[in-house]
């Protein structure tokens, strides 16, 4: 069985994902036949994918202050297809203000194994998504009947990540089980309650729109919000950190490298693009598109790291102002892009490799880049020292399709 979060404190956590069991795919077609009748087939199959999935286990000791987890929570858009939760960071936090984030934060004593129960608390203090129960199965099977956990389903825990600050993120994936025709448009407005000194905005985007993929609902060829910023080279975005409270990225490179086919834009910052591209994409007229048919502009650049090894920053938004109040960046966008392949193909399609790129339209990791669990290794035995650099090429401006 998925191990059950337990309230037991560790002295030494380790890095141990949850099984899969039988009972949580029961628990999932239970929510098929209830709450989640509305999900269209593709989504079952990427829940089903999803719940399936049991990430390696990483054999590896590490203190206590080095552990952090974030919450990935989908839940049915209005179409029946999977969105995903978001923050924006307060502006008042003193580390990464206004940048995107996954709820999350630091493990605490009493948190137990696993990182559930740090992100679903952690989640409550920051936008104020309602604590299930701590009983022995609450936090891995919520009951699709009448317990306090209800509104929540604990699907599966990814492979550990490594922040900037060189913390063990752990991403756990939980599923709201609310109605399609209930979930967006009344019971998150109605549930979630940001912290003002920890969240400025929450907001909710399409899973497979960090694939670059039209809603399955819609029979669309693949495309981009403008096809005609889309078919421009992308101008590069301002180096940013910061994916998540605990999860955040490279620091600003030691030097910028300008398109080489005309002069260097504006600097952007992190949450927004371009003052000449926002001029052309985001008119004070633009009306949002409905929830769960937006569709993403994507760039990215490539930043030397731990080791002096390179790492690929994906950076995400859309062009209508408000829909995404920061851009997807950074390790949140990492943990999205996994889950969103996870659910599109299944464990082993994808997942951790580098062989996708034709599916998703963009490569995923930079050439050398590491896998994650060297990463940790490697950041755990660097004693503080962070290793950053700055970026790699030219060919860091990297657009959507292109295959540097």
């Amino acid at each position: 069985m998925k191990d059950a979060v337990r309230p037991a404190v560790l002295s030494e956590p380790r890095l141990v994902s949850p099984a899969a069991d039988e009972s949580d795919l029961e628990a999932l077609e239970s929510a098929f036949a209830g709450p989640l009748r509305d999900a269209t087939f593709a989504a079952r199959e990427q829940l089903r994918r999803i719940a399936r999935y049991h990430a390696p286990s990483v054999d590896i000791d590490f203190p206590k202050k080095k552990l952090a987890a974030v919450l990935v929570l989908l839940h049915l858009n209005p179409l029946g297809e999977l969105s995903v939760t978001l923050t924006t960071r307060s502006k008042r936090l003193r580390s990464h203000p206004g940048e995107t984030a996954l709820p999350g934060g630091r493990w605490e004593e009493g948190d137990g194994e696993g990182g559930c129960w740090t992100a679903l608390r952690e989640a409550h203090e920051e936008i104020g998504l309602p604590l299930p129960s701590r009983g022995d199965d609450s936090l891995r099977t919520a009951n699709v009947a009448t317990t306090p956990s209800s509104h929540l389903l604990y699907l599966t825990s990814l492979p550990p990540y490594t922040s900037r600050t060189l913390l063990v993120v752990l991403p756990v994936v939980y599923l709201l089980l609310s109605p399609a025709s209930e979930a967006s448009t009344s019971y998150l407005p109605s549930v979630l309650k940001s912290n003002p000194d920890e969240v400025d905005a929450v907001f909710h985007l399409p899973l497979r729109a960090f694939l670059m993929l039209p809603p399955a609902a819609q029979p669309l060829a693949r495309v981009d919000v403008d096809a005609s910023i889309a078919q421009r080279p992308a101008e590069a975005p301002q180096p940013a950190a910061g994916a998540a409270q605990v999860a955040t990225v490279p620091s600003e490179p030691v030097q910028r490298a300008s398109p080489s086919s005309r002069p260097p834009p504006s600097p952007p910052t992190a949450s927004s693009p371009s003052p000449s591209k926002r001029a052309r994409t985001r008119s004070a007229n633009s009306q949002p598109p409905s929830p769960g048919t937006e569709l993403l502009t994507h760039t990215f650049q490539d930043f030397t790291w731990l080791l002096s090894r390179p790492y690929r920053l994906h950076q995400f938004s859309h062009p209508v102002r408000g829909v995404t109040p920061s851009a997807v960046t950074g390790l949140t966008a990492d943990i999205v892009i996994e889950v969103a392949l996870l659910g599109e193909y299944g464990p082993g399609h994808g997942v951790g490799e580098q062989g996708e790129d034709a599916r998703i339209g963009f490569r995923r990791f930079a050439e050398g880049q590491m896998r994650w669990e060297e990463t940790i290794r490697v950041a755990l035995g660097m004693n503080g020292q962070q290793g950053l650099g700055g970026k790699v090429g030219d060919g860091a401006n990297g657009a959507d399709g292109e295959q540097q």
